[in-house]
This record gives C-alpha cells, structure tokens and sequence, in this order.
C-alpha cells in the first residue's frame, strides 16, 4: 500500500525535475532529482510501480509545462487547451508509469535504457511531443552537453537517469565502490566537454538578427502592418549600419523571425516591392518567415523566403512539422471528416521538401518554430548539406513564464549534435547565436526590440550523432523488448 510518506517523495522528485527545466539556474538537481522515486518503488508490487510512475510524470508534466494555461491565445483556443493538458499530463504520466513497470519486472539497471526509449517513441509522429525529455536541462552546461556530438540529447538523458540510479545506490549502500562509481559517471562527460579539440576553421561570415518585439496578437492587424514593416525596415538598416562601424565588411545575411511579414510576401505587391527595394539598397540577403498562398491547390504553408540583391524571391522552405491543434489537426490528411474540425486553430498544410538554402558564402537550412526540438529533422537538413541552422520563432505566445526559455535551450543541443552554427531569430525573443559546441556567444532577453551583429567561424565538424543518428535510444528499446520477453516467460514457466 501507499504511505503518505511515497506521495510525499513522489512530489519531491516532480518538483525536482521540475525546477531543472525552469530558467533559474537549477538544472543540477536533474543529477539527482529522480532518487526519491526510487526509493518509493524499490520495495513496491508491479501495480504499484505503475501507479507510481503514474503520478510522478503527471505532477512532473504539471510542475514543468504550467505556463501553457497563459498561452497569450483566444479564449476559445485556451479553453480547448486546458482540457488538452490534463490528457498531456496523463499522456506523459502513462510513460513514466509503463517505465517503472518495466523496471520492476526486470531490475532498476534497466532505467536508463526504458527512459531513453520511450522518451524517444515520444517524440516521433505528428503527435510528437519530446519537450520534457531529461536530456534538455543540462543545455546551458557547455561542458556536460558535449556528449550529445556522439549520442545526442537521448543519450544525455541516459547520463542523467544512470547517475541518478548510482547516486541512489551509493545512498541505499554508502561504499567506496558505489560512491566511486557515481562519481566515475559523473566525471566522464566532463572530461570529454574539456578535451574535446575545437579544428581549424576556414570560413567566416557576418549576420544580423531581428528581433522587432512585435505584439503577436496585433501583428496580423490590417491598421499596424505598415507600422510593423517600417520597425522590420529600421532594425535591418541599424544592422547593415552597424556592421560597416564595426567590420568595415557587409553582412551576409540578416534574419527576421517567424511571418515576420504579415501579408503573402511571395504575392506581388507592395510589401514585396519594399524588401526587394530594401535588399537592393543594403545590398545584403534578408531571410524571413512568411505565410506562402499555393493558387494551384488553395493551400496556405507556413514558410520562408530568401531575398537577394538583385535576384528578388528565390529560395522557399514550407514548414515540414506543424504544431498539432494550434497549425493544423493532427492527421487531417489521411482521415476526411477531421478536414471539418475547427476549434480555430490555423489550417496550414504540411511541407515536404528538406529545403537547403544557398548564398554565396554557405548553405542554411531552416527550422521554423518548434521544428527545433526533433533532433532527426535537424540531422537530416544537415545531411543535405547544410553549413548552418536558422530557428525563426515566434515565442510571443508564451508570456514570460518558462516556455520562451525552454524553447530556446532545445534548440542549443541541435548544435552540438551536428556541429554546425544555429542562428536564432524570435520575434520577442530569445534571439540568439550558438555556435558549433552548443556555447550561446550571444543573446538577446525576452520582450525587448534589439538587433544582433556577430561574426563567427561557420566551418561544420563531423560528429558522430551526425553519422548514426539516434541510435542510442533505438538499442535501448530493443534491449527493453528483450528483457521484458524473457522476464515473462520466466514468470510463465513458473
């Protein structure tokens, strides 16, 4: 039976957890945020370890992502939303408790292994969801997230929950052994992030970041469109400005944020007039997100558009992964009557092609919104070729609770698994560049109208994620499989 005392520990380790995502600097207690969970199910039946895992990842779930009830959205949309993230909850909980029933019907060696797994079956499909994955609270920890070069942001979840399983061992049997041990694991990545050789680098460019600060919710209005453009117009020429003080060399390419332009820029008109005369003028490339209309099927992506001088609108991205029940219903394309569904979220169709973008200097890819926390995507864009990797987000929606800032760290690992730059343009921020080792080299806070002007060697280095992928996760779940076979048919021949 439950005591009051395992409630009490399982709501210790949520909390835990918990505050290791939030931005207030406590993401060590990921080290060993997990080890009162343990010490609720080591002496527990399988029925109970699941409800354990149950309650834990719900209040874990509830702790971590709170902040989505002050989505800065319609009311009718929250409402919707409110009733989605008990079920989140309860879906993230769900994981947490198969895992401990896993764990129980083997032995406690298997959780790193069942984490890993499941976290990665989380995060695949249209209703992908790997935001609460461990592995993300050691972003701002240069050293320690050098390891995801070789198994990226699944495998520093596998660091966190074997540490936190020998740290708990050394606890429940305080030897030299245990303690030697945890400390052994502990220390390991840290001497990889030290040793680990920064190459010679052959290739450097200039950027600028926008960052207009524009209220989201008025944005798309028709009476603030110009106001918008002209504010986009000024911070791109206080960039150029800016560059020539203090390069003396043009920048080679300045980023705007997500629908940065609240019309169809591909459309002939007069906004697109503007940014090629603007681009004309600057004589500098100007990325940005834009709404993209399809007259041929009446379909409307979200995507991105490069402008160059002299050349106009060339190069297009159309966003691959869209945001379930807030861009499009999940599925809507293989089941009919979900095309009728409307709870007022947008319709925007899905893109296809793993756009590489080309200037004169390098080759980018771009990653549009949340696109930045599937680390396959990421891989794959830069398997096409990509020299560096362009987050345009509008993170105006999450209010100044958490969300922006944990948005924002995920994209860091996509860095140090494939070696390459990430610029990052956020319409309220966080804007920001991190370059190949996952060191943020600047940044811009939340809810401010600023530029950003950097140069930086761009050169890729080959890492291993980049080669297998994510490997790691996939051994782990075939591991899983096997021992959970062989303890049933254990348990049948007895």
């Amino acid at each position: 039976m439950f005591r009051y005392r395992d409630y009490l520990l399982l709501a210790v380790a949520a909390l835990l957890m918990s505050l290791s995502f939030h931005p207030i600097k406590l993401h060590f207690l990921a080290w060993f945020g997990l080890v009162p969970m343990l010490l609720v199910i080591e002496d527990v039946r399988p029925g109970q370890s699941f409800r354990a895992g149950l309650i834990f990842g719900f209040l874990f779930a509830l702790f971590t992502l709170f902040w989505i009830v002050f989505l800065q959205i319609e009311v009718n949309i929250k409402l919707l939303m409110t009733l989605g993230l008990i079920v989140l909850f309860l879906y993230v909980g769900l994981y947490y408790g198969t895992t401990l029933l896993i764990i129980n019907k083997t032995n406690i060696w298997m959780l790193p292994f069942a984490v890993t797994g499941l976290e990665f079956i989380r995060g695949i499909g249209e209703l992908g969801f790997p935001w609460l994955t461990l592995g993300y609270t050691q972003a701002r920890y240069p050293l320690f997230i050098q390891q995801a070069a070789i198994y990226g942001v699944y495998g520093i979840s596998f660091w966190l929950v074997l540490l936190n399983v020998l740290i708990y061992r050394a606890v429940k049997n305080t030897n030299a052994k245990n303690i030697l041990l945890a400390v052994l694991v502990f220390a390991l990545p840290i001497l990889y992030g030290i040793v680990r050789q920064e190459p010679s680098y052959k290739r450097r460019v200039s950027v600028g970041i926008v960052q207009p600060n524009i209220d989201p919710n008025m944005k798309f209005s028709s009476e603030l469109r110009y106001e918008t453009f002209r504010r986009l117009v000024n911070l791109s020429t206080e960039c150029a400005n800016a560059s020539w003080r203090e390069n003396a060399d043009s920048l080679d390419i300045i980023v705007w944020p997500e629908t940065a332009t609240p019309v169809f820029l591909k459309s002939p008109g007069t906004y697109q007039d503007l940014i090629v005369q603007l681009v004309n003028r600057l004589r500098v490339p100007i990325f940005t997100g834009t709404a993209i209309y399809e007259r041929r099927n009446h379909e409307i992506y979200n995507g991105a558009v490069l402008i160059e001088p002299n050349r106009g609108i060339n190069q297009e991205y159309r966003k691959i992964h869209l945001v379930p029940f807030g861009e499009h219903i999940p599925f809507d394309r293989h089941i009919a009557f979900l095309r009728k569904v409307d709870f007022g979220e947008g319709d925007y169709s899905p893109g296809t092609s793993l756009t590489v973008f080309e200037t004169e200097k390098f080759k980018f890819a771009c990653l549009i919104c949340f696109e930045s926390i599937f680390p396959e995507l990421c891989r794959r864009f830069v398997h096409e070729g990509a020299d560096i990797l362009i987050n345009i987000t509008n993170d105006g929606w999450f209010g100044k609770i958490s969300g922006a800032q944990q948005h924002n760290n995920m994209a860091i690992l996509r860095s140090v698994e494939n070696g390459v730059v990430l610029l990052r343009s956020a319409n309220t921020g966080i804007s920001m560049i991190v370059d190949q080792f996952g060191r943020v080299r600047v940044e811009r806070p939340l809810f401010i109208e600023d530029i950003i002007v950097f140069s930086l060697d761009i050169d890729p280095i080959n890492t291993f994620y980049r080669r297998l992928g994510d490997l790691l996760p996939m051994i782990s779940l075939m591991l899983v499989t096997v021992f959970v076979a062989r303890s049933y048919i254990l348990k049948r021949r007895k």
